[in-house]
């Protein structure tokens, strides 16, 4: 959530920004980063962030991994608005089954070894290793896909290839997981999950010092010359130090924020008022978090009945609950996703629409065990608004409106113990196929990611019908009818894409281009 993947476990997926058509080629210069400039001139930017479980980028689970992956691993490829661009590529040629990928001649790790081939088949190899369980490999290069990995030190080239045709595959390089470890971090594991392998990194910074669960602090390497491609202007400088505080409450954040003691701090859309169009201070609101219900169907359940789950559908206002939640700063969605990802249908002729009536003539008694994360809404008013919707319909609701840990430990760890959750969904590709994956194939227990054990026929082959289509028009296809099939079924409720919210101080500026989500561009304007 704004701590988890899912916001935690593993999923398919995967379309970004723009879809991977067969075939194509696309290429970016590899200039310095235009907001670097001086960079060796620039000051700190004082942040926050949740407390990372791993500093190992292929071990990533919780947001914050994600975030400060970025700082010491470079991707071979980076989203941008309108696209992706080069990382430590210059350029990448792709198929349905395999991408190719010419490297940056210019890029070396922390202890000055060159990044050739050969070092990106390493770390490559140990990432799609079984060993290794690194929970985006379903998402990178498709579930159950074999992965050849080859490198040509001599024209400068990897090739990545599938044993079945997997079109997101170059988007989900992209992804800050997939960061190249150097030499020094693979062959000392532990301490690579720690922080502590001296030459390991691939990216702009070093971690400097950390106080686990406090604060972690990142030095920019002076040397570093491999900024990506980026074609969006970004305005200021990058910092020369990094400094994160752990700061989990959005009110005491903006606290630190309209002090002076952060400059660069996230909030929640409560708080917006504080700073937008307050002198000396700012808001910046990017599309992040999809917000729906899911729903626990193991025989015996209450929501094992469809009649009793479409029921719940009807008697939830989504625009209600986008106004508890984000305060109407975010989107009401109609297919688990943000708007503008590729082959989302913004239509709502499909979705159950709000009838309170009907709703109470199926609810009326039910006992409905209802779990969900403090993160939707501020202290977790979502859920409230949804136990009280579900209330006025006459069901007997239970809410345990808990913090993620124990969200994730009931929901992925004890099936028996719920029956309805508000799902929070970290969408990091951009994919249609993202939230589908919840809900198809083996459940969590038997070591996939079905978490409701839904079964779902028309779902199971549609999706399956869109991981293996070779173009971008027959995927599309294909996901749509397996959104469809899940909606009609009452598999799951689309809510709303919730926001992340940055209050910044003047001459601070925070991006996230192309909807990533794991890629906060932060710098100093002033």
């Amino acid at each position: 959530m704004r701590q988890t993947r899912t916001r935690t476990v593993p999923v398919t997926a995967a379309v970004a920004m723009t879809a991977v058509l067969a075939g194509c080629t696309t290429t970016g210069s590899t200039s310095g980063d235009p907001s670097g400039g001086e960079a060796a001139t620039a000051k700190k930017i004082r942040t926050t962030i949740d407390v990372p479980a791993s500093f190992d980028p292929a071990k990533a689970l919780s947001l914050p991994d994600y975030q400060l992956a970025r700082n010491s691993y470079d991707t071979l490829v980076r989203k941008d608005d309108g696209g992706l661009v080069g990382g430590l590529a210059t350029k990448w040629k792709n198929t349905p089954t395999s991408a190719t990928f010419t490297l940056r001649t210019d890029a070396t790790c922390a202890d000055g070894t060159p990044i050739t081939p050969q070092v990106v088949k390493a770390s490559l190899d140990r990432y799609v290793d079984p060993k290794t369980a690194a929970p985006d490999l379903p998402t990178v290069f498709g579930p159950g896909n074999k992965v050849k990995v080859a490198a040509d030190d001599a024209a400068h080239t990897v090739k990545i290839t599938l044993a079945r045709p997997w079109g997101d595959m170059v988007t989900g390089l992209s992804v800050a997981s997939t960061g190249i470890v150097c030499p020094a971090g693979l062959k000392d594991l532990k301490a690579l999950a720690a922080g502590k392998a001296e030459g390991s990194q691939s990216g702009p910074y070093l971690l400097e010092k950390s106080q686990s669960g406090v604060s972690y602090s990142y030095r920019l390497r002076p040397e570093y010359k491999a900024w990506p491609a980026w074609r969006t202007k970004i305005p200021g400088k990058v910092a020369t130090t990094m400094e994160y505080l752990v700061s989990p409450d959005p009110t005491a954040t903006g606290n630190l924020v309209a002090s002076g003691q952060l400059d660069i701090g996230k909030i929640d859309a409560s708080g917006i008022p504080r700073f937008d169009g307050v002198a000396g201070r700012s808001v910046s609101i990017s599309r992040f978090s999809d917000f729906y219900l899911l729903f626990n169907e193991r025989p015996g359940t209450v929501f094992a009945d469809v009649a009793t789950r479409r029921a719940v559908a009807q008697a939830v206002d989504r625009a209600a609950f986008t106004k508890v939640v984000s305060k109407d700063t975010g989107e009401p969605s109609t297919m688990f996703v943000q708007k503008g990802i590729p082959c989302n249908d913004p239509g709502t002729s499909f979705l159950v629409p709000t009838d309170k009536a009907a709703a109470a003539n199926v609810l009326k008694g039910k006992k409905i065990r209802l779990v969900g994360p403090q993160v939707v809404g501020p202290a977790g008013a979502g859920n409230q608004y949804i136990q009280e919707a579900l209330r006025a319909a006459g069901a007997d609701v239970t809410l345990a409106n808990v913090d993620v840990g124990a969200w994730v430990g009931t929901v992925f760890g004890k099936p028996d113990a719920w029956d309805l959750t508000v799902f929070a969904d970290l969408n990091f590709l951009g994919s249609l196929a993202n939230p589908l994956a919840h809900f198809v194939g083996p459940t969590v227990p038997e070591g996939g990611g079905n978490l409701g054990a839904v079964k779902n026929p028309v779902l199971n082959k549609a999706f399956a019908e869109g991981a293996e289509a070779t173009t971008e028009k027959a995927r599309c296809a294909a996901y749509q009818k397996a959104a469809k099939a899940l909606i009609s079924q009452v598999d799951a409720v689309p809510l709303v894409n919730d926001p992340f919210i940055y209050a910044l101080r003047k001459g601070f500026s925070a991006q996230m281009l192309g909807g990533s989500l794991d890629d906060p561009i932060l710098r100093i304007t002033g």
